[in-house]
């Protein structure tokens, strides 16, 4: 694992030593780590009814596909190792981690490297490590997920926790974290080079309902007891289930969709699909940018 922190003192000493253990927790369990398919009948299954977050529906022509900041862009890195902007010192302190995953430091942004993994039909997640979930995501990335979760810590992210059912009431209960924005950068399609454009991943998904787009928050996923299978210790569950950025309930994601949808299509219908026509070509280069927003009232 590679780590940069360009100058002493830029977190205080307890925030520090917490992303410490963290990561020291992480690496000591990658070497157990099982297929997608091995754990579906592990992973907590959220049932019953959705709850729905009320925010406007994104129509097709509000999209907003831009060119990137050039002052707020610095390390980025494609699926094929190539830098799409120089460091801009400007931007606060990075630290890089394993699979390209950089996080500015207090800063609230993240980012790693991923393939476009579909780019029509239906959607269960948004984003997912690869060997797991590409079927139903629209970004594939080999970046694993505690390491996502170790750089949003250090990006100064809160999680929360992922969607859990309560068996008192019979309702589900929303994930809670840091409300997070969620955007997809590509490089300049113009053969001769040009600036990256952004594309909000929101953008990029439609609601069959017509009622509501995505809203992100950092869910944390879920450390939990190793089988006896895997020996003492204990793993990271987005690890094994792949899920990064969710939008049906899996209740294992490190970024997961306020509103509580079962994957079951008995309980809840599918209503998120890819829209037509905003996404490049399959196996397309793509940095997924995860920034930190205030939330509105």
């Amino acid at each position: 694992m590679l780590i940069w922190i360009p100058a002493k003192g830029m977190f205080d000493r307890s925030f520090a030593f917490s992303c410490v253990l963290f990561l020291i927790l992480v690496f000591l369990n990658q070497a157990g780590c099982r297929s997608e398919g091995s754990t579906r009948t592990e992973r907590p299954m959220v049932s019953g009814g959705a709850s729905a977050t009320a925010s406007e529906p994104l129509p097709p022509s509000s999209i907003d596909s831009r060119p990137v900041d050039q002052t707020h862009t610095d390390v980025s890195r494609s699926a094929s190792g190539a830098d799409l902007q120089p460091v801009d010192s400007s931007s606060g302190r990075v630290v890089e981690l394993d699979g390209g995953v950089m996080a500015w430091v207090g800063q609230g942004r993240v980012e790693f490297p991923g393939l476009v993994s579909l780019d029509e039909g239906w959607l269960e997640v948004a984003v997912c490590r690869r060997g797991s979930r590409e079927h139903e995501s629209i970004v594939v990335t080999d970046a694993v997920p505690s390491v996502v979760h170790a750089a949003m810590l250090l990006a100064g992210l809160e999680p929360g926790s992922p969607a859990t059912f309560d068996e008192q009431t019979h309702l589900p209960r929303p994930p809670t974290g840091t409300m997070i924005s969620i955007e997809l950068r590509f490089a300049s399609s113009d053969a001769a080079g040009g600036v990256p454009f952004l594309l909000p991943l929101a953008g990029a998904i439609e609601d069959a309902r017509e009622q509501v787009s995505p809203i992100w928050v950092f869910a944390g996923s879920l450390v939990r007891q190793n089988p006896p299978s895997m020996g003492p210790g204990e793993y990271y569950a987005a690890d094994y289930a792949g899920t990064v950025v969710g939008l049906s309930t899996f209740g294992d994601e490190v970024v997961a969709v306020e509103e509580v949808r079962s994957p079951e299509s008995g309980i809840d219908p599918p209503v998120w699909r890819i829209r037509s026509g905003v996404l490049p070509e399959i196996d397309t280069p793509v940095t997924v940018v995860l920034t930190r927003v205030s939330r509105q009232e």
